[in-house]
């Protein structure tokens, strides 16, 4: 089966070491620079007692930072890697967006992107589709690249995806919507409280999931309806994971409406669906 056949049945495929050896010493320098600054503006304010949702209103051009659910210290994720840092914006996201469109076959513009640390005894991301966090905006179909910088195992917390969740959900009377791979499902899921952006969980108990362990270079690419998560890191080492976001260039390039709204709007549970942050617990 060819990967394009793959990902249209799947919703997702694996580039085994889609990052060689120079793209992933590249990689460590700037992730490493990254986590420094978004470690360092956690402190800075926490020293001067303002808070971030404040911050990021009049600080258009910095990395945005998500502390841990229980540390206000600790980096659960940051975001705005392509709009901070150009050697990841003219090299790496070049290269993903190169995949994509390679794979589908479209031009494609990075739509959002973020770096979960996956700490420690931290970081287990619910059940969901990444759409419903997405649907303020005009694209309605994204496909997604994650990499790894560190090997990802079940220990730490590997994604885990469906075996072919639309025959295992295909009895279901659910939304869909129109996409380049046909008509997909968008899965009922819980509107604020503690599981804001979670899929029901009866809905869950139906697909049958299989985890995906990856390497440290690998590359994986998926679309944003393609249900997925991740457990908590039960290991000693930090797991770290990039995701960069992409969607159709014929949609529109929001990079920077997306994060102009998430400046304005920090604390909104929609730009923190099952994410491990005091951002999703909001009720609603």
């Amino acid at each position: 089966m060819s990967y394009s056949d793959a990902f249209r049945k799947q919703g997702y495929i694996v580039l085994p070491q889609g990052l060689d050896a120079e793209d992933m010493q590249l990689l460590e320098q700037n992730s490493q620079m990254l986590y420094q600054r978004a470690e360092s503006l956690l402190a800075e304010l926490a020293e001067k007692g303002e808070p971030i949702s404040e911050f990021y209103k009049h600080n258009d051009d910095e990395l945005i930072v998500v502390p841990e659910i229980d540390d206000p210290l600790k980096v659960c994720r940051y975001e705005y890697i392509d709009g901070y840092s150009q050697t990841m914006r003219e090299h790496i996201v070049a290269k993903l967006r190169g995949y994509i469109e390679d794979l589908t076959g479209s031009e494609f513009v990075l739509f959002k992107d973020k770096c979960n640390a996956k700490n420690p005894g931290g970081g287990a991301f619910d059940p969901h589709q990444d759409v419903i966090a997405y649907d303020q905006f005009k694209p309605a179909y994204h496909v997604t690249a994650a990499i790894f910088l560190d090997d990802a195992t079940l220990e730490n917390g590997c994604l885990h995806f469906p075996e072919n969740y639309r025959a295992d959900l295909s009895h279901l009377d659910c939304s869909v919507a129109d996409t380049p791979l046909g008509k997909l499902p968008v899965l009922a899921s819980y509107d604020g409280g503690p599981d804001n952006g979670n899929i029901h969980q009866e809905i869950c108990e139906q697909i049958r999931w299989q985890p995906l362990p990856a390497r440290r270079g690998d590359v994986v690419l998926f679309d944003s309806y393609v249900p997925h998560y991740s457990e908590k890191n039960n290991s000693q080492k930090t797991r770290r994971a990039m995701f960069f976001t992409f969607n159709a260039a014929k949609d529109g390039n929001f990079y920077q409406d997306y994060y102009a709204m998430k400046r304005r709007e920090y604390d909104n549970p929609k730009f923190h669906v099952a994410t491990p942050t005091t951002h999703s617990r909001i009720d609603g």
